[in-house]
């Protein structure tokens, strides 16, 4: 569709005003589109117009906030200086008379028409006739239209009392901008106030001083309505007053709202989140507040939220990325006047302070990546290239589209290559709000710039670019649009970037240098290494000599004077209140919007489900991995590498083991020792799997990329089973045969099947770690107690049988007894060692292979016994798996 419509600010006399929007190409002639503007001054109010089904305007009553004033009857055509609001009633008609009139009957003019908007100045005359035009030449047309009869009722207008199906209130966030204006029904009088109780809505008189109910009586009653209000939205600087809801006449009931802008506005009101901390383990918890009592809102463009460490910028940032857990938050979070969906992380973008992208990969690679996890299921291949071959244009990565991002090991793309390519995967799917923690730590300069400037770039292409960062240089200070200065979990500035910052702080006292870099002064000033002069009105002084700035205590006590002072300077001025002001009409707005609606709820985005299908998922995450696999010399060459170092080892140390009784049963169970030492030793490099990638797990695991479950079993089939198991299959015979074992088909395939299970199993016990513990040198004290506790209770350096029975029972929790048990019987059953040399005065004779068995405690009598040991390896294999996939599901998704 196109749709017309222009803003203006509710400022010196100016109206907003709308165009009209036709009917979608191709579309059915019955799907209108209403639109139109609101806005005045109360010294220069514009009166309104009305336009009925044949395009012809007639006299209604003033529009919001503005006075009552002089009609116009136009036919079809706008005219410079007026507003012109132009709507196609069809069959809908009867719709809107039904479903959406009041169903209190109120005293006004009778029989006005269903849509009515304030008077005012146009921008574009020439869209709008042509606009006017189309739509005039639609009403001529044969569609035996009939006009709709309205209930009466006021309008909330400020010149009186007139009638209007439908009113509208504007936004008042603010200067020019283009946004999106709350279409409410039969919204009450200013002195009144929507509340929600049971079931019902009521109108609260606010101006009474006890704060009574005002005539409690539902304000629309419980009946279907296809209808759905239209979410809020402000301009790039300010709320904008320009609006178009579309309303599908058709029995689908779907709605849909018009923007001029892509970007959304993010609202928050008195966010408080607290965390529970312990100074020691021991300790009992203790609440600290980190947000207190915060409160503004966030248009389309450059927002950075400032403050030194541990002020909460970045707690801030994660709030309104929905990325905190709500238990500990209070307050709320509105986007685009509606309250914040639960799934808002999995629509919004959000770039970590830390890479997201896979270093084994390209930067195209990754980017596919995203695109193929992200966007819908049903999008062709053809499509996803596109869009990814656009972001790296956007993002000027054209020249380093096919070179791998980097890891400690391969050298890949710059420093600001890398954080465009990580801001690259957020915007595969053209997310409305932008999120980034920091996005030029760990950057030069001039890299931090260009990251910056692109930002810079997305956010002059209509998006809402939300982003915390510490001490900018000023030639990135001041890209800004809009800054946040946070110190101590308050607000001390929100507003305008550029001089405004600067100018309300030297109205308080704290005055910058005419040298000195904004950022810098702010920094210093919370510090308090900025001394505050006293001026005539009396304000605090506070001095700093070059004795006391040097001492740390009395640096942390004005630092926290001066930051008391800045907060409570910042709730007594008077861009708080205006700001406290904006967030509370805002939030009536979404009030309002659910009073209205009883039986059908408030719009909200609907919950997103995965994009593609869990084969889809399976397939691009186990290409991902095996990819990163194959390129990791450290996973893959090394791996290799070692255990051929070890086969050949082994087989050299234990090279053709004889049968005598002198050594034939101490060598064979020295080598089924240090075998199983290999396998279940080896995988310690293991233990980093999900330590490593913990951060990009969960952040695409979280933003919807794939399910838990999906990326689980691609670390078993491209990571465990192929990295860990062939190997074993393929150098572990080398040992079999260079110690001359037992020569049949059976005992070798089946000491096979005893390496690789005992290989899953230490696998898994590893994966079980590295899933619960986040530092890697813990994890490795972990797994090392874990892995030296089953060698103990292997049967090798100790007898099972002499322990006692109050510990004997470990032996089933050791991996290594199992393996040694079954590697001992397919060995020793059927064997006969004898001695080969005489010692004098004593008798010796020869001792078969059960004898050794039982010697050592090994059942061996049925075949049960023997594969016994290989369904304890299973078990404890799933066992550890299974408490592995636990571990990552309880992994906290918040920050």
């Amino acid at each position: 569709m196109e749709m017309i419509t222009r803003g203006r600010s509710p400022m010196k006399g100016y109206h907003a005003m709308s165009g009209a929007e036709m009917s979608p190409p191709g579309g059915p002639p019955d799907s209108g589109l209403i639109s139109g503007g609101v806005g005045g001054s109360e010294s220069n109010g514009g009166a309104a117009v009305s336009v009925a089904t044949n395009g012809v305007a007639e006299p209604s009553s003033s529009g919001i906030g503005g006075s009552r004033g002089s009609s116009h009857r136009r036919s079809g055509n706008a005219n410079t200086g007026q507003q012109e609001v132009v709507a196609k009633f069809t069959e809908a008609s009867h719709f809107f008379k039904e479903q959406l009139m009041p169903v209190r009957q109120r005293q006004g003019v009778k029989d006005q028409p269903l849509l009515s908007a304030s008077q005012g100045s146009l921008r574009d005359v020439k869209a709008m006739e042509a606009a006017a035009a189309a739509a005039s030449t639609d009403a001529s047309s044969n569609r035996n239209l009939q006009r709709p009869t309205t209930s009466q009722h006021p309008t909330n207008g400020g010149g009186g009392t007139g009638t209007a199906a439908v009113s509208y209130k504007k936004s008042d966030s603010g200067n020019d901008g283009f946004g999106a204006v709350v279409l409410e029904l039969d919204a009450p009088p200013s002195h009144l106030r929507q509340e929600k109780q049971s079931d019902a809505c009521y109108s609260r008189d606010i101006s009474a001083s006890n704060g009574d109910l005002s005539n409690p009586q539902p304000v629309v009653s419980k009946h279907s309505s296809r209808y759905r209000p239209m979410q809020y939205g402000g301009g790039a600087n300010g709320g904008g007053n320009s609006f178009a809801a579309e309303v599908d006449t058709k029995s689908t009931g779907r709605h849909r709202t018009s923007s001029t802008r892509s970007g959304s506005v993010i609202t928050f009101r008195n966010i408080r989140y607290e965390v529970m901390v312990k100074r020691f383990p021991w300790s009992k918890a203790e609440k600290k507040v980190v947000l207190n009592g915060i409160s503004g809102i966030m248009h389309p463009g450059l927002n950075a939220i400032m403050g030194p460490t541990g002020s909460g910028k970045s707690s801030l940032l994660d709030v309104l990325a929905g990325r905190k857990d709500p238990q500990f938050l209070r307050g709320e979070v509105l986007v685009d006047g509606a309250e914040q969906p639960d799934n808002f992380k999995c629509m919004s973008g959000y770039v970590v302070q830390d890479d997201i992208v896979m270093g084994t990969l390209t930067v195209r690679e990754n980017l596919s990546f995203s695109a193929a996890l992200r966007l819908p299921g049903n999008t062709s291949a053809h499509v996803r290239k596109e869009k990814v071959d656009n972001v790296i244009q956007e993002l000027g990565l054209s020249k380093v589209a096919d070179s791998k991002i980097g890891t400690e090991l391969i050298r890949g793309v710059s420093g600001g290559e890398r954080k465009r390519t990580n801001i690259g995967m957020e915007l595969i799917t053209d997310p409305p709000v932008l999120f980034l923690d920091e996005p030029t730590t760990g950057l030069d300069a001039f890299t931090a710039g260009s990251v910056i400037r692109t930002l810079k770039m997305l956010a002059n292409s209509g998006r809402t670019i939300i982003f915390s960062i510490h001490q900018p240089k000023y030639s990135i200070y001041r890209l800004f649009d809009n800054l946040t200065l946070v110190v101590a979990g308050c607000v001390v500035y929100h507003g305008n970037a550029g001089d405004n910052p600067l100018d309300y702080f030297a109205r308080i006292g704290f005055h910058c240098e005419a040298h000195n870099s904004p950022p810098d002064f702010f920094m210093d000033m919370v510090h308090g290494e900025i001394v505050s002069r006293q001026d005539s009105r009396g304000d605090l002084e506070i001095l700093a000599d070059r004795d006391s700035i040097l001492d740390t205590d009395v640096l942390k006590s004005q630092s926290e004077a001066i930051s008391n002072r800045l907060i409570e300077a910042w709730r007594e001025s008077g861009l708080s209140d205006r700001l406290e002001q904006q967030v509370d009409d805002i939030y009536q707005r979404s009030l309002n919007r659910e009073c209205v609606s009883t039986d059908v709820k408030v719009k909200k985005v609907p919950r997103v489900e995965y994009p593609t299908s869990v084969c889809n998922q399976i397939i691009w995450v186990s290409w991902r991995t095996g990819l990163n696999l194959f390129r990791n010399p450290q996973s893959s060459i090394i791996q290799l590498v070692v255990y051929l170092f070890f086969g050949i080892s082994l087989g050299t140390v234990f090279f053709s083991l004889d049968t005598s009784l002198e050594s034939g049963i101490q060598n064979r169970q020295g080598l089924f020792f240090f075998l199983l030492l290999q396998m279940v030793f080896v995988n310690l490099g293991a233990v980093e799997v999900f330590i490593k990638e913990r951060v990009i797990f969960i952040h695409e695991s979280s933003s919807g990329f794939y399910r838990i479950s999906v990326y689980f079993l691609a670390k078993i089939f491209c990571d465990m089973l192929p990295i860990k198991t062939l190997p074993v299959l393929l150098f572990m015979p080398i040992v079999y045969f260079m110690a001359k074992l037992k020569l049949t088909a059976g005992a070798f395939f089946f000491y096979e099947l005893n390496l690789v299970l005992a290989t899953c199993g230490a696998c898994g016990v590893a994966f079980f770690i590295s899933a619960s513990v986040s530092v890697f040198g813990i994890a490795n004290i972990f797994i090392s107690i874990i892995y030296v506790f089953m060698m103990i209770f292997g049967g090798f350096l100790m007898n099972i049988g002499s322990m006692g029975d109050w510990l004997s029972w470990c032996k089933y929790l050791s991996l290594f007894n199992y393996a040694f048990s079954a590697l001992s019987v397919n060995e020793f059953a059927g064997m006969e060692f004898c001695p080969t040399t005489d010692v004098a005065n004593v008798t010796r004779t020869c001792k078969d292979g059960y004898m050794v068995l039982s010697d050592q405690k090994i059942a061996y009598s049925t075949g049960w016994d023997l594969w016994s040991n290989v369904l304890g390896m299973l078990l404890i294999t799933f066992f550890f798996l299974g408490l592995c996939y636990v571990q990552l599901r309880r992994i906290n998704k918040y920050k």
